[in-house]
């Protein structure tokens, strides 16, 4: 599959990371991202336990450092040179690379596990069907009979794994906007490391780049309180 990632760094820094990234690919120990995911074993047999608890989807002992990518282009490029843009990081990196599906989890921070937390099912049905796959129902549907957060949690845990959800988020067309004003289309985290083989280009980017109006709002699928 095909990734796109966007970074920032400072421009003093910026020809010596794309150097980096092209010898050495992506490592946990470059020292530019702080984040991990962990895949929780049998999706299927863990889906259906009445009693599903994080202690079941993140037991800490499979948990390995990755970072953040997009499925398109346009997505990593806004993230490179509009979102994460600040004053002392102001040079944007963008770089493109291949990944097998095991090594991929979507990233549900920004709008799906909101969404499993506090969605009204019934306008939330529909969009997490056309940008996440049929596949994801059988996890939002179950995470919907209960009040239970800790098990709606659980439950997303689950989908962001599954390869089918991968797998349709990763062709998604519509621009969604999430939590932190975040905008995209899909949202990956890639364990690493990344092979340098596996990179396919590194640059930084000079053009302004910005996404789309959102096609779907966070907000507009919750709950009201």
């Amino acid at each position: 599959m095909r990734f796109f990632r966007g970074i920032t760094v400072p421009a003093e820094n910026s020809e010596r990371v794309i150097s980096d990234i092209r010898l050495k690919g992506l490592a946990s120990d470059q020292g530019w991202w702080k984040m991990t995911h962990e895949h929780p074993g049998d999706l299927k047999s863990l889906h259906m336990k009445p009693d599903l608890s994080l202690e079941d989807t993140r037991p800490g002992a499979m948990a390995v450092a990755a970072v953040c990518a997009c499925g398109d282009e346009t997505g990593a490029l806004y993230y490179a040179v509009n979102h994460n843009r600040s004053a002392e990081n102001d040079t944007p990196i963008f770089i493109e690379f291949e990944a097998e599906q095991p090594q991929t989890a979507v990233d549900g921070k920004d709008f799906l596990y909101t969404a499993f937390q506090m969605a009204d099912p019934v306008r939330a049905r529909p969009v997490l069907e056309r940008c996440f796959g049929a596949a994801i129902l059988k996890y939002a549907d179950r995470a919907w009979s209960t009040e239970d957060q800790a098990y709606r949690i659980a439950q997303c845990d689950l989908a962001i794994h599954d390869s089918d959800v991968a797998a349709a988020h990763h062709s998604n067309e519509l621009v969604l906007a999430g939590r932190h004003k975040t905008l995209f289309r899909s949202a990956f985290t890639i364990a690493l490391p990344v092979q340098p083989e596996a990179i396919v280009n590194v640059f930084s980017p000079v053009a302004h780049c910005s996404m789309p109006q959102p096609d779907i709002m966070l907000r507009d699928i919750l709950r009201v309180s």
